[in-house]
């Protein structure tokens, strides 16, 4: 979805029906149904490993409207604009956890100018042996075709951070969503 194209009236044209309807309409279509996706459940990644590197997480379910094109770990952008982005991740922490911050959360675009990181959030609450979660959210200008990710990082030496186990479980903790606030400025 496109951000509202009016038409173009000349000095002294004919305000119409139909052009007086498009005004009142198209801008309530949009802010009704504006292009968005929500994707919930991470049960196939078991584990964020402290190796140093990046996981991309693949979700378990996608819902989407407005054009989003998806493979399990990526999304493809369908609409240049802003966009409000939220991203939540659970993982279990290690029994002899020292260092801080220990889990990070990252967006990250594959753009025609390659690879971006849009947002990232650190979890610096560390209590060994429990649950944590790291969340972020935040406004982001992409460009139609973006192709969008959400990865998650254990600090080296941290030890290896468990995944909420079962798709019951890891649907109700790991969440990630976009949703248009507006076409391009």
């Amino acid at each position: 979805m496109t951000a509202v194209d009016f038409p173009y009236w000349s000095p002294r044209d004919l305000a119409d029906a139909a052009k007086m309807n498009a005004r009142v309409r198209d801008p309530l279509n949009q802010l009704a149904n504006p292009a968005r996706l929500a994707a919930a459940g991470v049960s196939t990644v078991k584990n964020v490993p402290d190796t140093g590197g990046f996981k991309t997480l693949a979700w378990d379910a996608v819902e989407s409207s407005g054009g989003w094109t998806n493979t399990p770990d990526t999304f493809t952008v369908p609409t240049t604009g802003t966009y409000f982005v939220t991203g939540d991740f659970t993982a279990l922490s290690p029994k002899d956890i020292t260092r801080r911050p220990a889990l990070v959360l990252t967006v990250v675009a594959q753009t025609g100018q390659g690879e971006k990181e849009w947002l990232r959030s650190y979890n610096s609450v560390i209590i060994p042996g429990t649950y944590l979660t790291c969340s972020l959210r935040g406004v982001v200008h992409a460009t139609r075709g973006d192709r969008v990710s959400l990865r998650a990082f254990a600090v080296p030496g941290t030890g290896e951070w468990e995944v909420s186990a079962g798709s019951r479980t890891s649907s109700q903790l790991n969440h990630f969503s976009a949703v248009l606030l507006g076409g391009p400025a």
